[in-house]
């Protein structure tokens, strides 16, 4: 994932995943400095990290999209029950 030094640059590069990141930076390192915000803040943190966890589970973990229109062959060999006193 790109690194960002700015909100603006994350945005410029429409990374959602980035923006919710460091806004979630932000909003934490306020919380940190100003804990009587809590009230305000707490509502505005628990949605950043809802966004970050949806954005995470949208990309992909591989390099390999389950949508890439690749066609596998079928492989009935691998359904069938093995004979008796085979893997046993």
């Amino acid at each position: 994932m790109a690194r960002y030094e700015s909100l603006n640059e994350a945005m410029d590069a429409k990374d959602e995943l980035a923006e919710a990141e460091i806004r979630y930076r932000l909003l934490a390192e306020t919380f940190e400095k100003m804990p009587q915000l809590r009230a305000n803040l707490n509502p505005a943190l628990e949605k950043s990290k809802a966004e970050i966890f949806r954005l995470r589970a949208q990309k992909p973990t591989s390099g390999c999209d389950a949508n890439d229109g690749r066609v596998v062959a079928f492989d009935s060999s691998r359904f069938r029950k093995s004979a008796a006193g085979e893997g046993s």
